[in-house]
């Protein structure tokens, strides 16, 4: 097990929503749209939507010029590491088998885990099931999207749950991307593995499907 998985274990702090504090100085990445506009593949047809706040259209599933930066330890842009969640809450029973995060890459190994986390009081908990993807669209293109499959994974209805976007230490902690924004509120922050906590604003895009029985 890395570092980062068991720090993140043990040091999830319980935050004010909307606060920042000294270990919730987020960083936020800013860049121009650079004219490129591809609609992001589309899940396989035998998966359902269980979470989204992607769109309006497939050519239009997030803003492409900001966002929180997701960082390992050697990133180019000089800052601490960073991870970034975003919470879910399933309407009915189901089962998760895909996750899609609006993931940019700026510099440095091109890949980037994601992970679906339990929630614990309100910020991000244990890992329930991760994946990672080599294939990472280049920050400021829209709109293709980082996929990932995932063992399928039962969620409750009213139970909430976080998509994690986070760096693989080992394997590419040179990593430097962005987890590109959409228009909803209410996300998480792990900034120098300091602890998670939540806030509001300049919500990552992201989606979950699977099977809803």
């Amino acid at each position: 097990m890395s570092v980062k998985r068991t720090l993140c274990g043990l040091l999830f702090l319980m935050l004010a929503s909307g606060v920042l504090l000294a270990q919730g100085d987020l960083k936020v990445a800013h860049t121009t749209h650079t004219g490129m506009n591809t609609p992001a593949e589309k899940a396989p047809a035998t998966l359902k939507v269980i979470f989204s706040n992607l769109g309006p259209s497939a050519s239009d599933d997030y803003n492409d010029t900001t966002g929180y930066y997701v960082l390992g330890p050697d990133n180019s842009v000089g800052l601490s590491e960073q991870y970034i969640a975003l919470p879910f809450t399933p309407a009915k029973n189901s089962h998760v088998e895909e996750l899609q995060v609006a993931v940019g890459w700026i510099s440095g190994t091109s890949l980037v885990d994601v992970g679906l986390y339990s929630d614990a009081a309100g910020v991000v908990g244990s890992p329930l099931a991760t994946g990672q993807s080599t294939k990472i669209p280049t920050f400021g293109t829209c709109c293709q999207l980082v996929s990932v499959k995932i063992p399928s994974t039962a969620v409750a209805a009213g139970t909430q749950y976080w998509i994690v976007a986070s760096t693989n230490d080992t394997k590419a902690p040179d990593f430097t991307g962005v987890f590109q924004a959409s228009n909803q509120s209410n996300i998480g922050g792990n900034v120098a593995l300091a602890g998670w906590f939540t806030f509001s604003g300049n919500v990552p895009a992201a989606a979950a499907q699977g099977t809803i029985p």
